[in-house]
């Protein structure tokens, strides 16, 4: 009886604070038996349970959720779990935030969506709307579009949530959600379970070419492995160099071998250098010396640290070494171990195929090569490729009469068939 009152005074609340034009506040403490219901009913098809099973752990006993409307057109929406016990005013173990925008029309939407810079691609979940398309910004953020809805997602949860094989394919599902597409059951090819059962092996279906070394490299490797470790702890090298340089100092006047104070400039020179280039010169001599190698990402851990105000990511990788057998590894954002290297580095997602140039005897000493044949590095041609005939098209869109700009939406739309890119229909 008592439990009956208080569902009934907990529904009461929540339409008295719609009618007041009231963002409400849903707090459970047993999300299995609590209804429903969503944040004001103001975030659309999002459900709690939906977000409740991607940011929840077993501990959490306390799941909440708010909405704000601040702007017209736009509708933030936040969960939040807590651990049992917690103390009140604590931070949230595990926090989701969905931005909803509404536009015009669909291709006002597109354009923004356009805008991060990130070429679009279709959605691994099926949806009813084959025109839906997602971005992966980052690993913890994602963006999706459905007509003229775009939904931006970000996500901050513990090891023990993000390591969820599935993890990934609900963070896309649920911000194509947020963007009202409505998803579609995957179909179920004969065979499926088996082949799901045995997902520790890196694809056969693409290989890299065999490539010659330089001579004499096997002379270079462990140099080479000395310089990444090093690349690695750049911040911890600088006190280090500064701490030995005091005790060489100390050294040489002491035994009189003032010779050895030549010593310092070069310690201290090379801490800084490499604190400031390290990265750069350890990821193109791997580049030079590694052997090539087809790998996959099979999920991601977070690491609790922080680099430029980014939360840096871990990804589990498999590689498929030179004589077949199959390494696991990991690599870190903060590593920025992609070569060619750009001004924004770009990851490969779970279950990417790429090619990745690794230290022989050292499988961790590896970086990821962007500009081949890969499945991966072609994805991200056709992406640089679809930004620029995006790009090429509005210009037109905007001056017509300019044959300048007609000309150059001709070669990019070119440059798009050649490469054996998909090209998507905006006409509409």
């Amino acid at each position: 009886m008592q439990k009956c009152v208080s569902r009934y005074l907990t529904v009461a609340v929540v339409l008295v604070t719609l009618c007041s034009n009231h963002p409400a506040r849903a707090v459970t403490t047993t999300a299995s038996t609590e209804p429903d219901i969503p944040a004001g009913d103001m975030c659309g098809p999002v459900q709690n349970r939906d977000v409740y099973a991607l940011i929840a752990s077993p501990g959490d006993s306390t799941f909440s959720v708010d909405s704000s409307r601040t702007e017209a057109g736009k509708l933030t929406c936040a969960w939040s779990a807590l651990k049992a016990g917690t103390q009140e005013g604590s931070a949230a173990d595990a926090t989701l935030t969905l931005d909803l925008y509404h536009f015009a029309n669909a291709a006002r939407a597109r354009a923004e969506l356009r805008g991060f810079n990130v070429a679009p691609h279709a959605p691994h979940a099926r949806t009813d709307d084959p025109d839906d398309e997602v971005i992966q910004l980052s690993p913890d953020m994602m963006a999706a579009r459905h007509g003229e809805n775009v939904a931006v997602a970000r996500a901050s949860v513990p090891q023990s949530i993000s390591r969820r094989s599935s993890w990934n394919s609900q963070f896309e599902a649920l911000t194509l959600t947020g963007a009202k597409a409505q998803l579609l059951a995957p179909p179920e090819p004969p065979g499926a379970a088996s082949a799901a059962a045995s997902p520790a092996a890196v694809p056969d279906a693409w290989r890299p070419p065999e490539r010659r070394l330089p001579a004499n490299s096997a002379m270079f490797v462990p140099v080479v492995h000395v310089i990444w470790l090093l690349t690695r702890w750049s911040f911890e090298l600088v006190p280090v160099a500064i701490l030995s340089s005091i005790l060489i100092c100390f050294i040489a006047v002491r035994l009189r071998r003032l010779a050895l104070i030549w010593l310092v400039p070069l310690i201290v020179g090379y801490a800084f250098l490499n604190l400031a280039f390290g990265k750069s010169w350890g990821v193109a001599l791997i580049d030079r010396f590694g052997i090539q190698a087809p790998a996959t990402i099979t999920g991601r851990f977070p690491t609790n640290d922080i680099y430029n105000n980014q939360n840096v990511v871990g990804y589990h990788v498999l590689i498929r070494s030179l004589d077949g057998a199959v390494v696991e590894t990991t690599f870190r954002t903060d590593d920025f171990n992609v070569y060619p290297s750009r001004n924004a580095t770009r990851y490969p997602a779970s279950g990417d195929v790429f090619t990745v140039r690794y230290l022989h005897g050292y499988p961790d000493d590896f970086v990821i090569v962007s500009n081949d044949g890969s499945p991966w590095s072609n994805r991200l041609r056709c992406e640089a490729l679809a930004v620029s005939a995006g790009q090429a098209d509005q210009k037109v869109q905007f001056a017509p009469e300019n044959p300048s700009f007609q000309q150059a939406a001709q070669a990019a739309h070119a440059a798009l068939q050649s490469a054996g890119c998909q090209v998507d229909d905006d006409s509409n």
